[in-house]
């Protein structure tokens, strides 16, 4: 659902994927091949959000910003389901796990990653390439080898799944929600 507020209107680019359940209020910005999954809110009513190039925010996250300011993710990063993110920056590449915080002013660096569940108070900064992890997170060590290429790599999934979905793979199905006799 694509809402306008106090005169902004959610821009979409060619080529990105907003699943029909997500919400887009006022000044959002999705780029081009990015994807905003099911249940997702962004936004944009008090300050705005930018969605980079093939970035993922995945099913039931919720993005909301300051009022004037914003919530900034980056080129090919992946926020995972059930996120929250309050007025903060995700850096390019970088991987915000299943159901973590990131509170206002934070910063998360370029190809950094947040174990699942983490909690980044206002103002922390994970540097680039390093793993963070806790509530509240603490860095706990830098990516190298196999786990940087997989952070650097984790967006292919999604952008793979969303030119499909762009293709037609999927098609809302009318009628009974279940075989006969099953419920």
């Amino acid at each position: 659902m694509i809402i306008s507020f106090g005169g902004k209107t959610p821009r979409v680019a060619e080529g990105a994927f907003v699943a029909p359940t997500a919400v887009l209020i006022g000044d959002v910005e999705v780029a081009e091949g990015a994807s905003v999954w099911f249940g997702a809110v962004l936004r944009g009513d008090l300050g705005w959000i930018r969605v980079g190039r093939r970035a993922s925010v995945q099913d039931n996250v919720v993005v909301h910003t300051l009022p004037e300011k914003g919530a900034d993710i980056g080129d090919d990063a992946t926020i995972a389901h059930g996120a929250s993110l309050h007025t903060c920056r995700i850096g390019r590449s970088a991987v915000v796990g299943m159901n973590c915080v990131v509170l206002d002013e934070a910063v998360i660096g370029d190809e950094a990653m947040l174990a699942a569940g983490s909690v980044v108070l206002d103002k922390t900064e994970i540097p680039a390439r390093h793993l963070a992890a806790g509530a509240p997170a603490k860095v706990k060590k830098e990516l190298t080898g196999p786990a940087l290429w997989w952070v650097r790599t984790s967006s292919s999934s999604y952008s793979e799944l969303t030119g499909r979905y762009l293709d037609g793979a999927a098609r809302e199905v009318k009628g009974p929600r279940s075989p006969k006799g099953l419920g």
